[in-house]
């Protein structure tokens, strides 16, 4: 039976250590959090299969971005197997393709890059204004993620309050990091999967939030994700019981570190 979750950093880290089967073949540890939870946590597969693509790029490059599919729930009681393509190692960037599998059936496809870190001309949009600080935010209802904090900014708008303003969320892991940048990386992709663009709406028939269908999320700027990071999501679209949101990551310091883009299903609840 599925455990329910770490209770330290080293068992998160064990989490992310995935076990080395042959070749560009990894198996992951099954669901850990939480127990009752009818299928896996997205943010999860999603981290363990950017942590297999890691260990077959070349060192010093890191995580630049990722796009992923959601094609079948995963089986809490079961372990992944991730599949690695090589598709191309270049001057500076690494493409990788990853498979995620239980019982023979793809239920998480990746594509993924890494490049080594350069330095240039920058611009950065800026964060939002009038938003709390974490210490001023209440805590999220939903503390799915295994020694995670989340908590709720509300506060003011710097737009009217008619627009359809999505979640913003504070997130940290509750507890001291390695340095390693990958493991990072790891598990913002691993929190970047607990938002939802459409807590605001208040649309009939429009679920807050529902299983993902496809991730995309893009590295900036190395960040610590044992420090407070601001998840800011706004709706962009829904229709087809499919809603498109937006979010931008900013850390303490106002620094932009990820963007992501994401699609949820968004069906009105079954009768009873």
């Amino acid at each position: 039976m599925p455990s329910d979750g770490p209770h330290t950093i080293d068992e998160l880290l064990a989490f992310l250590d995935l076990e080395h089967i042959d070749g560009d073949l990894y198996r992951g540890r099954p669901g850990v959090w939480p127990a009752d939870r009818p299928a896996i946590y997205g943010g999860e597969t999603a981290a363990q299969a950017l942590w297999a693509a890691a260990q077959t790029v070349p060192e010093g490059r890191l995580p630049h971005s990722l796009h992923g599919y959601f094609l079948r729930p995963g089986e809490m009681s079961l372990p992944v197997l991730f599949h690695v393509d090589r598709d191309r190692d270049g001057r500076s960037f690494s493409s990788r393709r990853v498979a995620a599998t239980q019982r023979g059936e793809v239920i998480f496809e990746m594509s993924c890059s890494f490049a080594e870190p350069i330095d240039g001309p920058e611009y950065v949009q800026p964060p939002r204004t009038g938003v709390p600080g974490p210490d001023e935010c209440a805590h999220a209802d939903r503390q799915w993620i295994a020694l995670a904090e989340i908590r709720v900014a509300a506060g003011e708008r710097d737009q009217p309050l008619r627009e359809p303003w999505g979640d913003r969320l504070w997130m940290r892991v509750a507890g001291p990091l390695p340095d390693d940048p990958l493991v990072h990386a790891c598990l913002h992709a691993l929190t970047s999967d607990a938002g939802a663009g459409f807590g605001d709406l208040g649309i009939d028939g429009v679920p807050t939030m529902g299983p993902s269908l496809d991730h995309a999320l893009w590295f900036h700027h190395p960040s610590r994700a044992d420090d407070w990071v601001l998840w800011d999501c706004m709706p962009v679209k829904v229709g087809s019981h499919r809603g498109l949101y937006t979010a931008t990551a900013h850390d303490l310091t106002g620094r932009l570190v990820a963007t992501v883009a994401q699609e949820m299903l968004l069906r009105p609840p079954r009768p009873v």
